[in-house]
């Protein structure tokens, strides 16, 4: 038994000979043909957008909300209205409604409000 291992004792298990599984390649393809058109130029030498290139108004960070910027309390993604109190559920309402900035983010709140007031 040798003392150091080498690859080639587990790849030849391995090999096409010895598994007989030949099989006839696929032809190759032909050289792909070159796109037609020109490459427009968007940055400068320095990595800047030039002024002609329309630049978009939105953060490039997204919409993401951190820890310290969401509300202290966070409603419930589900929330069933109908074992809840007239005034419990106008304070849950509201609170749905007060956060925009938590409503309109990527990770922000999608809350599906189901049931009715008795």
């Amino acid at each position: 038994m040798a003392a150091r291992y080498g690859a080639g004792q587990y790849e030849d298990a391995f090999s096409a000979a010895r598994l007989q599984n030949w099989e006839v390649p696929q032809p190759g393809g032909q050289r792909p043909t070159p796109r037609d058109g020109s490459t427009q130029i968007l940055v400068n030498d320095r990595g800047h957008l030039l002024p002609s290139v329309p630049r978009s108004q939105a953060s490039p960070w997204g919409s993401f909300l951190g820890t310290w910027d969401m509300p202290p309390r966070i409603p419930p993604a589900k929330l069933n209205l109908t074992a809840r109190s007239a005034h419990a559920a106008a304070r849950l309402t509201a609170c749905l409604r007060a956060s925009a900035a938590l409503t309109g983010a990527c990770n922000g709140l999608r809350a599906e409000v189901t049931g009715k007031l008795p």
